[in-house]
């Protein structure tokens, strides 16, 4: 008994083959269990027919298949083909034992052909085995899940496909958005009167459709639709997951099987993802092309960018099908709908609301019913009408602009143009840069001056000065005329020493710049627009790959830039023609640097009557920035010593600022206040204190 499970004896084999309910001693007959299978096909194996039918199985082939299923049938038959093996740890049929059991010897060198990696059974993935590529006599073979379950009519998906199936993450808000596109209709007309996956032992004609557009605009709910109007289901893949997939050929040869076994349509969404290197698109459609020459059918692919099918798959019929960006009264309709299901809203509020973040956001109607879900439990506890108007606006911005907020850093528009002290025609540059883009929509599209230009539809402004004369701050008015949010990018988040990095960084930046009214702030922008070199090595070659991106994605580019850089020669040529607007911004002069020096105090801050405007202003040239931290350095001298912000803290302040730049200066240079350096009170002054609160906070001397 305790050698019971490690023998294997003529009389248990025979009780295997024995009829129900009878026992006999004769011996085992070839191809008789495989018969038997034949036999009740009819009523227990209920695919059998379509496998035969949809792969063109020869009888041969279609007996391997149905001894290979009897283990799964009955798992007790493992023994019997471990007997018929002679090893207990090769329960499965082998070359051999299959050659044994269901052909005559003198066929078993022809019938062998049919066994091998390269035929049929396996190279469609019917049969699996411990290594095809060998087609070892001592192979195993058994019948791969989903063909089990076909034949067996078991409910489910075979695990390898299962794995790279398409989750459907889609709310009934945003399907019902998605239903009010007709793009579908395009589709159907593509399928036909045929069901796509049906097809008998000839091949049928192959077709490729690539559906493109962006991400919530439809694509796998346009493919579901379209073949649901035909009658015809749809095996759905996710590109993403199939990437990684630990054997690619294999998963998706297992997913064009189920698909011409279930009569179905195959569809692979982000096919772009899935084909992004050369080596698994070379990989992944030598496969897919294969098939498609051999059985045909129909095959999606879903992508962000068309797809170049006729160089993929030569031999097959292609089309594509583009899902392009509702435009803004398509946005409107669907926000009046989607904000209709948000906690009641007057109709008016929801109109304005509607139109408002229609113009401001443009986003796809599955981008749209996303940000409505966001925005249910940031609104669960905000009631006042304008609040929720906010609350709303920035969800969405969040939903339009996620890579954005980690490539680049949202600033927090504070200024108005009145607040920049400039020459007044650099006011008459920063005006026309509002100009053009509060009415490009009238002269661009209701005037038609967008047929006259295939070139993008944004503005680029270029701001070039020495540091601290006020580029960034002047960006940030600009922003806030326009009512737009202003992203700084972060060139440490851009930049990537992988190849190729970089530039996926820079296209998701602009993208996502293309969804909403915002504008991207480029600092020290030499660093990323700087001329291109000789190339003397590959850091050189691929430094000057990122510059000609750039040149084609501002080219191109539908919203608002601004460049911003000490150095303009260091600009390349090529980005100084592509600018529209050039700003310089000069070293203030007397009157500009007494202006400023008086707004860099705040109404709150105690200033002593002893400040000489006149003085600061005329006898040290100082930029804006640098007034503002010699302003911010006296008035932390001032709260050390307790007291009033006056000369000597300045005079002080300005001595440390101009160390910083690198400058000496005799002390002397300070005139009649160069006994004040270095002295600095380290007690308060009462005296100075009363006379600074009786004295206005922004008091003005006489000018000279």
């Amino acid at each position: 008994m305790a050698l019971k499970h490690l023998v294997i004896t003529d009389s248990e084999v025979d009780a295997l083959l024995a009829p129900p309910g009878h026992w006999t001693d004769g011996a085992f007959t070839a191809g008789s269990l495989a018969m038997k299978l034949r036999n009740e096909a009819s009523t227990t194996i209920v695919g059998l027919q379509a496998l035969q039918q949809r792969f063109g199985l020869c009888p041969f082939e279609l007996d391997v298949v149905l001894v290979c299923l009897v283990p799964e049938i009955d798992r007790r038959f493992d023994r019997l083909f471990a007997y018929l093996n002679d090893n207990l740890t090769r329960p499965r049929p082998s070359v051999d034992t299959l050659l044994r059991l269901l052909a005559p010897r003198a066929e078993h060198v022809r019938r062998q052909a049919q066994l091998m990696a390269d035929a049929p059974l396996l190279r469609y993935g019917l049969l699996s085995c411990d290594d095809s590529a060998r087609g070892a006599q001592g192979d195993q073979f058994r019948v791969a899940d989903g063909v089990v379950r076909c034949l067996l009519g078991r409910q489910g998906l075979d695990a390898r496909v299962a794995r790279v199936m398409l989750d459907d993450t889609s709310t009934p808000l945003v399907r019902q958005l998605w239903s009010e596109r007709r793009e579908y209709e395009a589709l159907a007309e593509l399928l036909g009167t045929p069901s796509p996956g049906a097809a008998g032992n000839a091949a049928q004609p192959s077709l490729v459709v690539n559906v493109n557009g962006r991400a919530g605009s439809g694509r796998a709910f346009a493919v579901q639709t379209a073949c649901a109007t035909k009658v015809a289901g749809v095996l759905s893949l996710d590109g993403r997951k199939l990437r990684r997939a630990a054997d690619l050929p294999a998963t998706l040869s297992g997913a064009l099987r189920d698909a011409r076994l279930a009569a179905h349509a195959l569809f692979i969404h982000h096919a772009d993802q899935l084909f992004d290197e050369l080596e698994r698109q070379s990989e992944s459609c030598a496969v897919v092309d294969t098939w498609l020459r051999r059985f045909g059918g129909v095959l999606f692919l879903g992508s962000e960018a068309p797809l170049p099918l006729s160089g993929w798959f030569p031999t097959s019929e292609v089309a594509a099908v583009a899902l392009p960006s509702p435009d803004i009264t398509a946005r409107e309709s669907a926000w009046e709908t989607a904000l209709a299901t948000l906690s009641p809203l007057a109709a008016d509020d929801r109109t304005t609301l509607a139109r408002s973040l229609s113009a401001k956001f443009r986003l796809t109607q599955g981008e749209i019913g996303s940000a409505i879900q966001r925005a249910r439990s940031a609104l669960r506890d905000v009631g006042d009408g304008a609040a929720r108007a906010s609350v709303l606006h920035d969800v969405v911005a969040q939903v339009a602009t996620p890579r954005l907020h980690q490539l680049a850093e949202s600033l927090q528009v504070t200024h108005v143009l009145d607040d920049l002290v400039l020459p007044g025609d650099r006011f008459d540059l920063l005006n026309d840069i509002v100009r053009r883009v509060q009415h490009r929509r009238t002269v661009l599209e209701d005037w038609g001056f967008d047929a006259l230009s295939t070139r993008g539809r944004g503005l680029v402004a270029l701001f070039h000065g020495a540091s601290g004369t006020g580029k960034t701050m002047a960006a940030d008015a600009v922003a806030n005329t326009l009512q737009m949010r202003l992203f700084r990018i972060d060139l440490a988040g851009v930049v990537s020493k992988f190849i190729g990095e970089t530039e996926k960084n820079l296209r998701a930046i602009f993208d996502e710049a293309n969804r909403a009214d915002s504008v991207l702030f480029f600092d020290e922008a030499d660093a990323l627009f700087g001329k291109r070199s000789d190339v003397k090595d590959a850091h050189d070659r691929y430094a000057n790959i990122e510059i000609n991106y750039l040149l084609q994605r501002i080219e191109n580019f539908d919203g608002i830039a601004i460049l911003a850089t000490n150095k303009r020669d260091h600009i390349d040529e090529a980005f100084q023609r592509r600018i529209h607007v050039s700003i310089e911004f000069p070293l203030p002069l007397i009157p500009e640097r007494l202006r400023l020096w008086r707004q860099s105090f705040p109404s709150p801050a105690p200033l002593a009557p002893d400040i000489d405007w006149g003085f600061l202003a005329r006898r040290f040239e100082l930029t804006g920035g640098t007034i503002r931290n010699a302003a911010l350095g006296a008035a932390y001298f001032a709260a050390e010593a307790r007291g009033a912000i006056g000369m000597r803290e300045i005079v002080n302040a300005v001595r440390i600022e101009l160390v910083k730049a690198g400058k000496r200066i005799a002390d002397s240079e300070f005139g009649p206040h160069a006994p004040l350096i270095g002295r600095m009170a380290t007690a308060p002054d009462p005296a100075r204190a009363r006379a600074c609160i009786e004295s206005s906070p922004l008091r003005a001397t006489t000018e000279d």
